[in-house]
This record gives C-alpha cells, sequence and structure tokens, in this order.
C-alpha cells in the first residue's frame, strides 16, 4: 500500500502542479496570456482541489479509497486534455483549474494521506514520509522533462503527456488499492488480526500518539463517531495547525506558479529557470523522508523547524541572481516543504487519529485552498505592478515564521469527549 500510495501521489499530482510553471513562459507568448493569468489559472487550480476535499472526504467514507482515486483520475485526465486543446484564457481556466482541479482534489490529496493513517500506526510517520516523497521525486523528474518537451515539440503535447499519466493512475487505483487492512485480514502496520494495538505511535515510549478513541479500532474504516468532526473543529489544535499548514503550502504554491518568472528576471534562461526549480522539487524528497522523524519526536516541532528552514530560503532566493546562490536557496526551501508537508498529516494524525482525521483533514485542505489561491494571483499582480518578487518572497518568509511560532508549542487535545473515559491528552 505504500508503494501504491506512492506511485498515485506522485504520478496523479506532480506532472500538472508542476508542469504548469514550466510551460507559463510559452504560455504567455502563444496566447498572450498576462503573468497575472498565470497566476489566476494556478491559484484557482488550487482553490478547486482544496475546495472539493470535504466531498472527497465524505466519497472516501462512503465508497472507499480506490472508488475516490479512480474516479477523480479520470476526471483529471479529460481536464488535461481541454488544456492540450485550448486555444483561450478561458478554454485554460475550464481544463486545468476546474475539470483538473476537481479530479486532482479527489484522486491525489486526501487518499494520499488517508492511506497511512489508515494502514499505519507504528510507522505511520515513516509510511507517510515515503507516500509523500512519490511527488518529489516525480516533480523531479517531470520539472526538466517539461522543459525538454517544450523545446522539442510544444507545451500542447506535454499536457496531452500528463492526461495519458492521469489516465495511467486511474489503472493503477483500479488494480492495487485496497481500503483498509481489514479487506485483506490484517491490522495496521501489517499486523495478524489477534495482534495487540500498540499505543504508542513511535514504539519509542515517547507518546507520540494518544491512546485509542472511539473509530480508532482497526473497524473504523467507513464511519467516524457522531461529532467527531465537529469536536475537531472546534479545537484551538485545529486552527494552529491550519495556520502553520497555510505558511507551508502557500510559499509554495507562490514558488511553483511564479519561481521560473522571478527565475528568468533575475538574468536566467528558461531551461536554467526550470533545472533550478527541478532541485527544489528533488531536495523536497530528502525533507519529506525526514518527516519520519515525527515517529520519534513531537510531529508539530518538526513542522516548526522547518518553517523556519523555509523561511531562511526565501529570504536568500530573493536575490539569487547566480547559480551558487540559487541552488542552496532552493535547496532549502525543498527540504523545508518536504519536512513541514509530511509532518502536517502525522500532526494531524497525532491530533485527531483516525476517529476524526479523514473530516478533519478534508476541511483543512479545504481551507487551504481558498487561503492558497490567493498568493499565486497576489503574487503575480504584484510582479506586474512592481516588476520584482521581492516584496512577494519577504511577506511569504515572515508567514513562515509566524506558523513555526504557533505550532511549536501545540499539544494533542483530549480525545476522552468521544469515549466518555478519561483524559487522553499528553
Amino acid at each position: 500500500m505504500v508503494a501504491v500510495g506512492f506511485l498515485i501521489y506522485g504520478l496523479g499530482i506532480a506532472p500538472a502542479y508542476y508542469g504548469l510553471g514550466i510551460f507559463a513562459p510559452a504560455l504567455v507568448d502563444d496566447l498572450g496570456l498576462t503573468r497575472q493569468q498565470i497566476g489566476q489559472m494556478f491559484g484557482a487550480f488550487t482553490f478547486t482541489y482544496g475546495l472539493v476535499s470535504p466531498l472527497a472526504a465524505a466519497v472516501i467514507r462512503r465508497w472507499g479509497i480506490r472508488a475516490t482515486v479512480t474516479a477523480g483520475a479520470l476526471c483529471a485526465a479529460s481536464g488535461f486534455w481541454v488544456v492540450s486543446e485550448a486555444s483561450s484564457a478561458t478554454e485554460l481556466y475550464l481544463g486545468y483549474s476546474l475539470v483538473g482541479g476537481i479530479g486532482i482534489g479527489f484522486s491525489t490529496l486526501l487518499p494520499a494521506q488517508t492511506i497511512p493513517i489508515f494502514w499505519f500506526r507504528r510507522y505511520r510517520a515513516r509510511a507517510t514520509a515515503i507516500i509523500l516523497s512519490g511527488a518529489a521525486i516525480v516533480g523531479f523528474l517531470w520539472q526538466p522533462a517539461a522543459g525538454l518537451v517544450v523545446e522539442s515539440w510544444d507545451w500542447r503535447v506535454g499536457w496531452q503527456i500528463v492526461a495519458v499519466i492521469s489516465l495511467l493512475v486511474a489503472a493503477i487505483a483500479v488494480l492495487f488499492i485496497r481500503n483498509q487492512p481489514s479487506d485483506i485480514g490484517q491490522r495496521r502496520d501489517g499486523l495478524p488480526p489477534d495482534a495487540p494495538d500498540g499505543l504508542d505511535a513511535g514504539g519509542t515510549g515517547h507518546g507520540i500518539e494518544a491512546p485509542l478513541a472511539a473509530g480508532d479500532s482497526e473497524t473504523a474504516g467507513a464511519s467516524a463517531p457522531k461529532g467527531a468532526l465537529l469536536w475537531a473543529l472546534r479545537t484551538p489544535q485545529f486552527w494552529l495547525a491550519t495556520f502553520a499548514t497555510a505558511a507551508n503550502t502557500v510559499p509554495w504554491r507562490v514558488m511553483s506558479a511564479h519561481g521560473g518568472l522571478h527565475l528568468e528576471d533575475l538574468g536566467f534562461t528558461p531551461f536554467a529557470a526550470s533545472a533550478i526549480l527541478g532541485v527544489r522539487v528533488g531536495s523536497s524528497l530528502f525533507g519529506r523522508l525526514s518527516g519520519s522523524l515525527g515517529d520519534f519526536m513531537a510531529p508539530t516541532r518538526v513542522l516548526a523547524l522547518a518553517l523556519l528552514t523555509t523561511a531562511l530560503g526565501l529570504l536568500v532566493f530573493v536575490s539569487a541572481s547566480s547559480p551558487v546562490v540559487a541552488y542552496p536557496c532552493v535547496f532549502a526551501i525543498g527540504v523545508g516543504y518536504g519536512l513541514a508537508y509530511t509532518s502536517e498529516v502525522v500532526v494531524f494524525g497525532w491530533f485527531f487519529g483516525r476517529a476524526a482525521f479523514v473530516g478533519s483533514t478534508g476541511v483543512r485542505i479545504a481551507l487551504i485552498g481558498v487561503i492558497g489561491a490567493l498568493g499565486p494571483v497576489l503574487a503575480g499582480g504584484a510582479a506586474d505592478r512592481t516588476g520584482s518578487y521581492a516584496g512577494t518572497l519577504w511577506t511569504l518568509a515572515a508567514l513562515a515564521v509566524l506558523g513555526a511560532a504557533s505550532i511549536w508549542f501545540c499539544r494533542p487535545p483530549d480525545r476522552s469527549v468521544l469515549t466518555g473515559g478519561p483524559r487522553t491528552e499528553q
């Protein structure tokens, strides 16, 4: 299941998410778009896949992960094919931002984060790290490949390739996804049905996860305790963790949409810019895998350190006019993002368990979709007005620092309200 999650997440989201930034210069030249329109397109894309996440959560609860991923991947493939045939900004918005965004929302983000929560407890952070590294590896390979596609053919061929990859994701989902361990006679972490379920997610005695609450048992794949989602939304931990997620996501989305344009403004060629941004995505692999630390120490601390790393990279990236400066900057940004991205999932699993993870994460992704949609739009508009991304990058660095401060001291909420038992906060 880790391997399947790795494939559906990497192949499902990376080509579309990271491809737009590489295709952006060609789109601007061929269709006469502005930089703000590129930002709006990417912002609307992330807004859409975030907005449908609560619906994806309901579908997962009703029909399971496999059906959700399959339907979403087929939807995404149809949208990206429309993009390949587009002749106007309207058609790009329809294919990429709307149809493609809906498909991505169902097939990648929430399913990929749900798999390690449903299938693992003792090795949850490690499983999450490997699954989420799929986007880093595919993105690292895809960005320079997309640059070569543009140089050898054009951006339309690139989007046709993205559509075919989405069809491959649908096939993988149908053939290999299983919804929960009980479907194959196992418990989490691959334990046999009669094995005891440990209370420590890290297996180290550090209390990385609170004891089981209602809905955390091995039979809880389909339904959550009544009121679990509303309870999660009322906790301050939900809002602090969501703010930290926004502090990680918004800078990454701005870099994905505008990073290539910023580097070209600094004097880099399109191919050099794509290679540098490929390192950013590749280095996020190291960060995502390092998120395994959440099995051994409080994942909130890991998340805070990751955000501080991102902030440092952004501050220097403002004036990274030579490769000697640009490569270390994007490496730090990639490591920080990857480490935070894995930790976000582990933090929500630590805070809310299986009882409320799917519902609360669906709401979190939706909120981040709304917040994150503004970043690329505002960044593009500021660049059109001032001719620079400097102010935007300084602001994003400050956001990352605030996110780190907000999450550093967070502890899990009291889950005893779901069971009527003793307090489970640790």
